[in-house]
């Protein structure tokens, strides 16, 4: 079997400093990338491009001119010179040994189509961090998963559907593809990561879009990096409330699109997810719940807003892409 060969990912957009910590966490794996991109989405000004030159010079720096992330997920899969890419957010660290972690999986198994990778609080310092924690943060803990093989274990203690699993597993924070997989599904979804118009889904997307196509989505662990989460709280509760946003416009848009004869569990699940905020609000009641009441309220009507977007971001990503097209 030959070597598989890994390009790492960073899309970043006026975050320099940031930027530079993560780029310092990939120029320092145990096991080099063999290519290492920068995707500047739609930038401000020309602080990163000064950065990759100046102190990165072995970087590809890229430029996406179309503002949202999927856009330029979408470029680096145009664009990597590589089998494998490995995505890693600018406000992340990967530990010495991410890299070779995430490549080994798609060296060992050729089925695999996306592996995610453990994550891990770079602080806790702050309110803000502590509270996200509280509320679950990004961790997956220890134990390797393949799916879907491995759906019929207990989630959260208990049974549950694969597109559980897969929202559970899947953080576009760690995060790899199989480039040839991921081109061939059509590539990240562009209306989902638009912003504060719509902020995540992409990542539960492509992965789910694998399953259903018959491909396997691992887990694993041993693949650490560190997020540095939102120090105050506000942020924190934003991203926490947009999360589960971005879930169910995923989640509507599958509904909608269908899924086979995996509607019934898409529609028993979507109402779960619906509902869960509601059910956060109760144990909130009796001190059971991180959560201010304010912001599981917020969560609540986001979760409803959150399951009829979806129509009205294709069209906010098409007007995107048309405008920077002329």
């Amino acid at each position: 079997m030959s070597a598989v060969r890994l390009t790492a990912v960073v899309c970043t957009r006026d975050r320099p400093g940031l930027l530079a910590r993560a780029l310092e966490s990939l120029v320092g794996q145990t096991v080099p990338p063999a290519e290492i991109l920068v995707v500047d989405n739609a930038p401000g000004s020309g602080a990163t491009l000064t950065l990759v030159a100046e102190r990165f010079p072995s970087v590809r720096y890229l430029v996406e001119p179309v503002p949202g992330l999927d856009f330029a997920r979408n470029h680096a899969l145009e664009s990597a010179a590589y089998e494998v890419l490995a995505f890693l957010d600018d406000d992340a660290v990967a530990a010495p040994g991410w890299a070779e972690a995430l490549r080994r999986v798609f060296e060992d198994d050729p089925g695999v189509a996306v592996c995610t990778g453990r994550i891990e609080p770079l602080g806790v310092d702050t309110p803000g961090q502590r509270l996200f924690e509280a509320n679950g943060g990004f961790s997956r803990g220890a134990e390797r998963i393949r799916l879907p093989d491995d759906a019929g274990r207990p989630l959260h203690g208990r049974r549950a559907p694969l597109i559980a699993w897969a929202i559970s597993v899947g953080c576009g924070c760690s995060y790899a593809v199989r480039r040839d997989a991921a081109r061939a599904l059509g590539g990240f979804d562009e209306a989902l990561d638009l912003g504060p118009a719509l902020p995540g889904g992409g990542d539960h997307d492509l992965l789910w879009r694998a399953l259903r196509a018959g491909h396997a989505v691992v887990y694993e662990p041993s693949a650490l990096a560190w997020h540095e989460h939102r120090r105050e709280v506000a942020a924190a509760c934003d991203q926490i409330v947009g999360h589960q946003r971005a879930v169910l416009a995923f989640l509507g848009k599958h509904l909608v699109s269908g899924s086979g004869g995996m509607r019934p569990a898409l529609a028993g699940y979507t109402g779960w997810r619906l509902a869960k905020p509601g059910v956060r609000l109760m144990r909130r009641a009796i001190g059971q719940d991180p959560l201010p009441a304010r912001v599981l309220l917020r969560m609540w009507w986001n979760c409803w807003l959150g399951l009829v977007t979806y129509p009205r971001a294709r069209r906010l990503a098409r007007a995107r892409r048309e405008r920077y097209a002329a």
